[in-house]
C-alpha cells in the first residue's frame, strides 16, 4: 500500500509542476499577444482609451473657450453696429499737418 501512496503523491507533484509550467506559458503567450496587438494598433494609428479621453477633455475645453470668444465677438459686433450712428452725430477731429521746416 505504501508504494501506491507514494506513486499517487509523485503524480500529484508532476501534475502540480505541469500546471505551474502551463500557467507561466499562458502568461507568456498573453504578453506576446498583447505586444503584437499594441504594435498593430500603433501602426494603424489607433489611440488608447486614456489618450482618447484626454483628447476629448481637451476638445471640450477648447469648445467652451470658442463659445466664450464667439459671445464676446457678438457683443463687440452689436456695440459696433450701434456705434456708427453715434459717431456720425459727433464731429470728426482731424489733426492738421504742418509741413516740416527746413533747417539750413
Amino acid at each position: 500500500m505504501r508504494g501506491r501512496s507514494r506513486f499517487i503523491s509523485d503524480m500529484a507533484q508532476v501534475a502540480n509542476g505541469a500546471a505551474t509550467a502551463l500557467g507561466g506559458l499562458r502568461e507568456e503567450i498573453d504578453n506576446i499577444a498583447r505586444q503584437r496587438t499594441e504594435r498593430h494598433q500603433n501602426a494603424s494609428g489607433l489611440v488608447t482609451r486614456e489618450e482618447y479621453d484626454a483628447l476629448q477633455t481637451r476638445h471640450e475645453a477648447l469648445a467652451a473657450r470658442v463659445a466664450v470668444l464667439e459671445a464676446q465677438l457678438a457683443e463687440m459686433s452689436a456695440a459696433a453696429a450701434s456705434g456708427p450712428a453715434a459717431k456720425k452725430a459727433a464731429p470728426k477731429k482731424t489733426a492738421a499737418r504742418k509741413p516740416a521746416a527746413k533747417k539750413a
